[in-house]
C-alpha cells in the first residue's frame, strides 16, 4: 500500500508499508551552509561530549515519528550544527531551539539558520540540557551519549506535558520502553552496511488511581449504576480491575498513548454480562469520552465521565 501526502515547502512523505523516504537534498543542504572546523569539533572533544552529526536518513526518520508541524514547539538537546531545529523549520514551518555545550558549534547552528532563512523559528542556545527547562516543547530530540539520555528520563516524565513526542537517535530510556523504533540505513558505501535506531515515545499522562463514574442505562428506569475502577500505571502500561456492587472484573485491552486512554472490561450489570469498551481523554484528575455497551444490552455508545477519587501513591 502506497500513500502521499503533500508537506510544506512541496515535500513529498511517500509511506510504504510503514516506512518513510524524504528527499535527502531537504536536510543535507543544511550543512553546506557553514563548515564544523576541527578546532570546533576538539572543543565538543574536551567537553566529553562528541559532535557526530546526523544522517540525512535519520533525520528522515525522526521527523516521520515526530509529525512536526507549524503549531509545534521543537527542543533539540545537543543540537550540534542545528540541523535538526533548522531542518524542521524549513520543512514543516517548526519554531524551537537547540542547546549545547560548545559555543562554537552555536555560532555555527545560528549563522545557518541565519543562511537558510530560518532564524526567526530557529534559535540555538549554550547551555547545560540539565538546566533547560522542557515545559515548552511539544516535540524533544536527542542524540546523547547513553549514560546522559538514563539520567534524563525522570526530568522528561516530570517536565514534559502529556502527549508530547520524544525522538532518540541510537540510545534509549531503559525501562521506559519505546512506542516504536527503527532500523535506519546509513551506509556510505554498498559493501559497508551501517544502521542506527531511533527511538520514539508519547509521554503518558497520569492515569493511576481509583476512579469513579456513573452510566444512566436506557433499559433502566432506576438511579443510574455507579462504576469504580482501579489503575496502576508503569510508564504508558496500565492494568486494573472495574467494580459495579457487587461484581468485579479485570481490565482488558488497556492502551495509554499520551493524554488518550482505552480498555475494555467484561463485567455484570442488573444481572447480564455487559461488555464495556471505555476511550476518553484525561485531563488532570477527569477523563471525557466514551463507552460503548453490547453483549448483555442492545449496542448503545453512551457520554462517560470520570473523576479521579485517589491519586497513586
Amino acid at each position: 500500500m502506497q500513500i502521499a501526502t503533500a508537506w510544506p515547502n512541496g515535500l513529498r512523505k511517500i509511506l510504504i508499508a510503514g516506512i518513510c523516504i524524504l528527499p535527502l537534498a531537504s536536510f543535507g543542504a543544511v550543512s553546506l551552509a557553514q563548515e564544523v572546523t576541527p578546532e570546533i569539533e576538539q572543543r565538543s572533544d574536551s567537553l566529553d561530549v562528541p559532535f557526530v552529526p546526523s544522517h540525512g536518513n535519520v533525520l528522515a526518520a525522526m521527523f516521520d515519528f515526530a509529525r512536526p508541524t507549524k503549531d509545534d514547539f521543537l527542543i533539540d538537546l545537543g543540537s550540534g550544527d542545528g540541523r535538526i531545529v533548522i531542518g524542521a523549520a524549513k520543512a514543516f514551518g517548526t519554531k524551537g531551539f537547540g542547546v549545547d555545550l560548545n559555543e562554537g558549534l552555536v555560532r555555527v547552528a545560528q549563522q545557518r539558520a541565519e543562511r537558510e532563512g530560518v532564524a526567526s523559528l530557529a534559535r540555538f542556545e549554550v547551555r547545560d540540557l540539565y538546566e533547560t527547562d522542557f515545559k515548552s516543547a511539544t516535540i524533544l530530540t536527542m542524540y546523547l551519549l547513553p549514560e546522559i539520555v538514563q539520567e534524563l528520563r525522570p526530568k522528561l516524565l516530570a517536565e514534559l506535558r502529556p502527549g508530547t513526542r520524544i525522538v532518540s537517535h541510537d540510545y534509549h530510556l531503559g525501562e521506559w520502553r519505546p512506542d516504536a523504533s527503527r532500523l535506519v540505513d546509513i551506509s556510505e558505501r554498498p559493501d559497508r552496511p551501517e544502521n542506527s535506531i531511533i527511538y520514539f515515545w508519547v509521554v503518558p499522562a497520569r492515569a493511576a488511581g481509583e476512579w469513579l463514574w456513573a452510566i444512566d442505562y436506557p433499559r433502566d428506569s432506576n438511579d443510574p449504576i455507579e462504576y469504580g475502577a482501579s489503575i496502576m500505571q508503569t510508564f504508558q502500561d496500565i492494568e486494573g480491575s472495574l467494580s459495579v456492587f457487587p461484581s468485579q472484573g479485570r481490565i482488558r485491552d488497556a492502551s495509554l498513548v499520551g493524554t488518550r486512554i482505552a480498555f475494555t472490561a467484561d463485567i455484570e450489570v442488573s444481572e447480564r454480562i455487559v461488555r464495556h469498551e471505555f476511550v476518553g481523554e484525561i485531563d488532570g484528575d477527569r477523563i471525557t469520552g466514551t463507552v460503548k455497551l453490547s453483549g448483555g444490552v442492545m449496542p448503545i455508545t453512551l457520554p462517560w465521565t470520570a473523576q479521579r477519587a485517589k491519586a497513586a501513591q
